[in-house]
């Protein structure tokens, strides 16, 4: 089970103390400094975040040492806090919200659901920020989505879902004919798999592969994640039919039908890219909170902790705001003569797909890129996406999205371009 993370709460809190943090100044002694400024929010700030969460709160001290602060964590916020407080001054945040057991009744009114998606609104935390005086003044509230890396690590995923199943992505949008397909090939392919592992007993019982085929689905995936689960490199070798071991008479059918569902159905389709971008960037974030007092945001917090220097490290932010998102996007896909909708498998030499026919170790992953343009060459890479088991077997399995920053055709550097042209940080207000 997954630790609590403080991310939320802690940049929420850094935010509404309302002062930039000095990281030279913590690193005078960041073990001493930095649990002093942590010990600070926990007694005078967390709790003042409108639905701050108790279990969020006790993961603001290290696991491993009670007395000593998540540095790492603590680096991250200030990286969000300070970019924040640099776009609406030091002190003008009025109140904080956090969203995740629950939305306040005060913002409730910014997270509605559509007609495809349950509380549509992502932020995590909400801003209230007052803005002009007399009778100009206003309060503006500012939701951010937040995500967080380590200063080395590759881009965080901006989205977790299942990609088959009940609440499946993949479900909801494809010809049932292929949920069947996928269906029968998952049952096949663990069954299978079951038999190459047991070899005719298990747990020291005869189990022979005419009594697997005569069990429950349910029951032949319980076996399976039993038996893999823990088994790291023999689970790779299962789930990508690793050529030299006894899996390479079961390639992984079941990734290959979803690849194939995929490819099938959504390459050039213009509805699903749009429906799939609406989910990751919320495009039509206007359209279903129409209040002009309330913008969104994507929000990474870049920092590490150095064990071996005891000193933090902060990298600035990494935002992409809603409103100059969508207008980017949108213009994509109002440009129908020229704009086809290429989803494709990434091009980087260690996307392997699960069920490709190389030798050697390969990625239990399927890998996906989705460009919109004329080509692939002249083409905007939007995304990439990756589907893959997170642990278990049973839950199924979740695409991850990621915003590629490496390639020169993304639109992480498209982005980047229209934010510096619309002097992003005085136009927001407006």
């Amino acid at each position: 089970m997954a630790l609590p993370d403080p991310h939320e709460l802690m940049s929420g809190a850094l935010i509404l103390r309302g002062k930039k943090v000095s990281v030279s100044e913590i690193n005078q002694n960041a073990r001493v400094k930095g649990t002093e400024l942590t010990k600070d929010l926990m007694d005078n700030w967390a709790k003042k975040v409108i639905g701050w969460e108790s279990r969020d709160l006790d993961r603001f001290m290290a696991s491993t040492d009670p007395e000593m602060a998540d540095l790492k964590n603590l680096a991250k916020a200030i990286s969000i806090s300070n970019y924040v407080l640099d776009q609406v001054g030091e002190g003008n945040v009025k109140k904080v919200w956090q969203t995740g057991s629950q939305w306040d009744t005060v913002i409730k009114r910014f997270n509605p659901s559509t007609t495809t998606i349950k509380n549509y609104n992502s932020s995590d935390i909400v801003l209230e920020i007052p803005l002009g005086s007399g009778k100009d003044a206003c309060d503006h509230y500012w939701g951010i989505s937040l995500k967080k890396r380590g200063m080395k690590d590759r881009e965080p995923t901006l989205l977790n879902k299942p990609v088959v199943g009940k609440v499946g992505f993949l479900t909801e949008r494809v010809d049932p004919i292929y949920v069947t397909i996928i269906k029968a090939a998952k049952a096949e392919f663990f069954a299978n798999a079951l038999k190459l592992k047991t070899a005719g007993t298990y747990k020291g019982q005869p189990l022979t592969g005419k009594q697997i085929d005569k069990l429950p689905f349910t029951t032949v995936l319980k076996y399976a994640n039993d038996l893999f689960r823990r088994a790291g490199d023999e689970k790779n070798a299962m789930l990508t039919g690793r050529k030299g071991t006894i899996y390479e008479k079961n390639p992984n059918i079941y990734f290959k039908e979803i690849n194939n569902a995929f490819m099938e159905s959504f390459n050039n389709n213009r509805q699903f890219f749009f429906d799939f971008l609406d989910l990751v960037f919320k495009i039509n974030m206007d359209q279903w909170v129409k209040d002009r007092c309330f913008h969104f945001s994507l929000m990474t917090g870049v920092g590490d902790y150095n064990t071996k220097t005891d000193m933090i490290e902060v990298g600035e932010a990494e935002e992409k705001e809603g409103r100059l998102m969508s207008e980017i996007l949108r213009n994509m896909f109002k440009d129908e003569d020229k704009a086809s909708y290429i989803l494709r498998k990434q091009p980087d030499k260690k996307s392997i797909n699960a069920f490709e026919d190389i030798e050697g170790k390969k990625p239990a992953k399927l890998f996906f890129e989705m460009i919109i343009g004329p080509s692939t060459t002249l083409g905007t890479s939007i995304v990439d996406f990756e589907v893959r088991y997170k642990g278990d077997l049973t839950p199924e399995p979740q695409f991850q999205v990621f915003l590629n920053r490496i390639r020169k055709n993304s639109i992480h550097h498209t982005y980047k371009k229209e934010a510096m042209k619309k002097a992003l940080g005085k136009s927001r207000w407006k």
